[in-house]
Order: C-alpha cells, then structure tokens, then sequence
C-alpha cells in the first residue's frame, strides 16, 4: 500500500481531537503531522530514523527528531501526549510490543494502523505462494503480516485496551459479522489506552 492512497490517514486524522498534544512515531516526511497541525490545529512532535524523511518533515514545517522508536522513549514523560501515532510501521518493528507499551506509558491513546493480511486478497496472494506482495528485487523492505485477530491478542499482551477501531476498504463492504469485516478490511486503525489493572 505503500505507494497507493494511504486508507488510513482520514481516519487517524478523524481520531484526533482539536488541540491534542501529538506525537507521531515512525513519522516519514511529516505529511500526517502536517495535515494535523493545519486541520486540528495539535502540538505536533515526530520521531523519525532517516535523517533525509527528517529533513523533508521539517521542511513541512513540523518539529521532529532523528531517533529510533525501538531504543525507547524516555526523553519522554509519562502521559507527556494525548495521542501517540504508529501508523503503517508497526509490521516492520523488530520487537513491536516494547514499542507498544511506551507508546500507552507516554500517551493517554495510542492510534495504530496496518495492512490487514486477513483481507482476501492478501489471503488469495499467500494460496498462490506470493507472500506478502514484496519480492527479494522490489528492495521493499520486509513486512510482519498482521490480522485483525492477531493484533487484537497483541493488544491485550501489552496491557493494552482497543477502545475504537476503523475497518477501512476501497470499495464498500457489507459487514454483518466481525468475521465478515475481517476478510473485506484493507487495513485497520486501533485506538488504545493503557487497561486499567481489575
């Protein structure tokens, strides 16, 4: 989906209230901080790990620094954002859940978003043997296939409680079961917050 329409953006973009604190982790060029910023008028922060996408965000005009997400957050205090961003990077973490867990320490909700792998296409491609749509010559690099049921345990595995999601497909779908919805989605976008110990 990478050089598609983003489904999700509208959507993490709806999520967000006017005059939220954010931060946008894995940002890129800044593009989604920006539209934040003029659309929602948010405090905006990006961390970023090429220093070139770093440049182009700040050139958007959008404050971001050069760092890696998975070395951790303690720059940062706890519940310091009213939303923490992770959207389309999440399948190419190499350890996801402590990125997860900084993520609800540091924010009051976390908005995640991902291809689903579950969707019938993705499904069709694997019957085929064409995996995940990258091949060793597109340079793409390489991509965790997550359902919607696989990230909804992940979920839970980090003390994390879904308190919205967002099915998103090109076209319509007809949705009259989860089931149903799981197969039509495109992608998701999960809103989360810390669970609260019972």
């Amino acid at each position: 989906m990478a050089n598609e329409q983003r489904l999700d953006l509208d959507a993490i973009v709806d999520l967000v209230p006017p005059q939220a604190r954010v931060l946008d982790l894995g940002c890129g060029d800044g593009s989604l901080l920006q539209r934040l910023v003029q659309e929602k008028q948010v405090e905006a922060r990006g961390v970023e790990i090429s220093e070139s996408k770093v440049r182009a965000a700040i050139g958007h005009g959008v404050s971001v620094r050069h760092g890696n997400i998975e070395e951790g957050l303690a720059d940062y205090l706890d519940e310091a954002f009213d939303y923490v961003i992770l959207s389309q990077t999440l399948a190419y973490l190499n350890k996801p859940a402590p990125v997860v867990r900084e993520m609800l320490r540091v924010g009051k909700h976390a908005i995640i978003s991902f291809d689903n792998a579950g969707h019938w296409r993705a499904r069709l491609r694997a019957l085929r043997g064409e995996g995940m749509g990258f091949t060793l010559v597109s340079g793409e690099p390489r991509a965790r296939a997550i359902t919607l049921g696989q990230f909804r345990e992940f979920a839970a595995s980090v003390n994390g409680r879904i308190e919205q999601s967002v099915l998103l497909a090109r076209k319509r779908c007809m949705c009259c079961s989860s089931s149903l919805c799981a197969w039509c989605a495109e992608a998701a976008v999960y809103m989360l917050t810390r669970a609260t110990a019972s």
